[in-house]
């Protein structure tokens, strides 16, 4: 339990400067502002109980109050994460922010929420984290504690199509001087050879049916572009499981390491320049907006 708990700690350390990047904000500003006008559109004029899925340092729901309506912005807000630390930082962040704030300590797929008790529920970029099945598990139970005509969004940069083909030399060439640098340095492969969930890269259209198999109706699909630059990059390459499933087999401390020492070479290679002259690589986000 205890390396469990180290575990979780980590990765969340390893996250929340990415959730801290331009890019970051950027693009989840994108889709936060399509998702409040959608609701406009669709007659909302006001909500009372926001949930924000593995909510980590509440980065998502700072950006949500951003583009909330003024008389929006008293809802309740249940931040859900299954590390404890993450709950405190959240809380840290959040409690001058929002008025009635509620911590619940739970993975998505084990949370027990009241039914009918939320009106909308947003989860940024981890999703693809989970099997298939514990997505499944996970929207439903989302499902139950929407209120009838409440909203669930979610966007993801880990799908099958966010990572436009003409970028995908970037990507190949780092985990070739990722392989490189581990070599240089004696680090072995070992036998574990397990694919994680968040190396899939699901398409499109699976999130598409997922809402709709979970009993949702799907309203919209959007994808965004963003400009990603070395310390998002690098960032992301921190991820555990990005990492482990770029470098399947090796050591998870070290693949992690050599896919961070590996970005620039790579942007120097295949990046674009920005009018800054930063290197930059395109990725694409996918946000699905769904209504019970």
């Amino acid at each position: 339990m205890q390396r469990l708990i180290m575990e979780e700690i980590r990765e969340k350390y390893d996250y929340e400067p990415f959730a801290d990047t331009e890019e970051y904000r950027q693009v989840n500003g994108y889709c936060i502002d399509s998702w409040v006008e959608l609701m406009k559109r669709k007659g909302t004029d006001g909500i009372d109980a926001i949930l924000d899925v593995a909510t980590g340092a509440g980065t998502m729901v700072q950006i949500v109050f951003d583009y909330l309506p003024e008389s929006w912005r008293k809802a309740a807000v249940m931040c859900l994460d299954q590390s404890g630390e993450a709950l405190k930082l959240a809380q840290s962040k959040l409690e001058k922010t929002v008025d009635r704030l509620k911590l619940v300590h739970s993975s998505v797929e084990d949370m027990t929420l009241a039914d009918n008790s939320i009106d909308i529920a947003v989860w940024g970029n981890g999703i693809h984290y989970l099997s298939e099945q514990d997505q499944l598990d996970s929207v439903k139970r989302i499902k139950i504690a929407l209120k009838p005509g409440g909203f669930f969004f979610f966007n993801t940069a880990f799908y099958e199509e966010a990572r436009p083909l003409e970028t995908l030399p970037f990507y190949r060439t780092q985990v070739k001087t990722a392989v490189q640098y581990l070599r240089d340095r004696g680090v072995n492969r070992l036998k574990d050879d397990s694919r994680t969930e968040a190396s899939k890269f699901l398409p499109r259209a699976y999130y598409e049916e997922l809402v709709q198999q979970s009993g949702f109706k799907l309203v919209e699909a959007k994808e965004f572009a963003v400009d990603m630059k070395r310390e998002a990059w690098e960032y992301i390459s921190s991820f555990q499981q990005y990492a482990a499933g770029a470098l399947r087999g090796h050591p998870v401390d070290e693949a992690v390491r050599a896919m961070r020492e590996a970005v620039q070479p790579a942007l120097e290679l295949h990046g674009e320049r920005d009018s800054d002259g930063n290197l930059y690589i395109t990725r694409k986000w996918l946000a699905i907006s769904s209504q019970v």
